[in-house]
């Protein structure tokens, strides 16, 4: 097996948690079905399960720190749920690009769109992507349609808790024209 092809499988058994278990239980199989030889079946057998589950674990974590970042708003909004829901997420996505965090960012966004969160939620994943589509993505103009008025908590300092939202037709635009950018809610 090629080293990149070692180096997939290897992100998906430390990614999926599915894999790994199964694996574990039936090692000659699942590595026959990965393109595995035998040696490099028993090479990773002889690595003790535990190791295994650490080193995943910390990788999950460092994904959900990274994507926090990107997503302050959805983590806000989302609270307790956030990390649950990216462990959901992170079960089956692995990003590809060089842009790892990015990607990941971009794609929890989309996986939050369609669970069925809170429309507050919804509406927060559905603005950062478009943020992170016109700066990330080199769009020179991006329009989000929201169902809330988010202005009121885009601030790092302002608290959600005890905060009512009322549903208020708000549209977030970003443009760029040359080296200037620029961002408002109607």
């Amino acid at each position: 097996m090629s080293l990149q092809k070692q180096q997939d499988f290897l992100a998906r058994l430390f990614t999926d948690e599915g894999l790994r278990q199964n694996f574990f239980i039936e090692p000659e199989k699942i590595g026959a079905e990965n393109g595995l030889s035998e040696t490099e079946t028993e090479d990773l057998k002889a690595v003790l399960p535990e190791e295994l589950g650490f080193f995943a674990d910390t990788l999950f974590w460092k994904r959900l720190r990274e994507v926090e970042k990107l997503l302050p708003l959805t983590k806000k909004v989302s609270g307790e749920d956030f990390a649950k829901l990216f462990r959901e997420f992170s079960q089956d996505f692995n990003p590809q690009t060089v842009k790892k965090h990015f990607e990941d960012a971009l794609e929890f966004c989309r996986f939050l769109r369609k669970r069925n969160s809170t429309e507050l939620a919804r509406n927060a994943a559905k603005f950062e992507q478009s943020k992170l589509e016109f700066y990330g993505g080199g769009k020179r103009f991006v329009i989000c349609k929201l169902d809330f008025d988010l202005s009121k908590i885009l601030h790092p300092d302002a608290v959600i808790s005890g905060f009512n939202f009322e549903r208020k037709l708000k549209i977030a635009v970003w443009w760029k024209i040359g080296k200037k950018h620029r961002h408002f809610l109607i």
